[in-house]
């Protein structure tokens, strides 16, 4: 009976040791089964994450771009705003003072030598048209005595601030100082340092 106890217990202790053994194995399997999933779905969770982050970042790099364009959009209209309001006070200062020059001795004094200086350019056209503003209506025989050849003196509506317009042939001389503004005009908005850049 003792030899029977000894084998049932050999034999027991080694189904005890197989069934272990089958179990570690069986542990070992699930481990490495759980492990690789584990693997694989931090693996997808990442993918997806990152995909969401690329997106999420895309997003609100184009809403930044969008409130950067925006922003300086309204700025540039800004700007130039003032920059015309600026450009429009200057100028208009500047007309101020080609009319008080005009009521001067010295401005007939260059309509005159506007219209000398035509006449040598143009003697040999023929009969020339010089046009003065309403203002000089007055001095109409000084301009044509000015001239020293056939020409007819008439005024045009469109001189303003003074000077003489002179057309003979094909030529045209524009010495107004509404052409002179205009010239200073477009020199001062080129070299002012007020121009709005991109």
């Amino acid at each position: 009976m003792e030899e029977t106890a000894k084998k049932t217990a050999a034999f027991l202790s080694a189904i005890q040791a197989l069934s272990e053994k089958e179990c570690a194995e069986i542990d070992a399997e699930t481990e490495s089964v759980r492990k690789t999933r584990l693997e694989t779905m931090e693996a997808e969770t990442k993918q997806h994450y990152k995909a969401y982050m690329e997106y999420e970042v895309a997003r609100i790099r184009a809403e930044a771009n969008r409130a950067i364009s925006q922003k300086s959009e309204a700025s540039r209209r800004k700007l130039t705003a003032l920059r015309t309001a600026l450009c429009e006070s200057v100028f208009a200062e500047a007309r101020e003072k080609l009319l008080a020059f005009r009521e001067s001795p010295q401005y007939r004094d260059l309509v005159l030598k506007s219209v000398r200086s035509a006449a040598e350019a143009l003697r040999d056209e023929g009969t020339a048209e010089i046009y003065i503003c309403q203002a000089d209506a007055e001095l109409a025989d000084a301009v044509q005595s000015a001239f020293g050849a056939p020409c007819s003196v008439q005024v045009a509506a469109d001189i303003a601030l003074g000077g003489v317009r002179v057309r003979a042939g094909s030529y045209l001389i524009d010495d107004t100082l509404d052409k002179r503004l205009a010239a200073q005009k477009t020199w001062f908005l080129e070299n002012s340092g007020l121009s709005v850049g991109e």
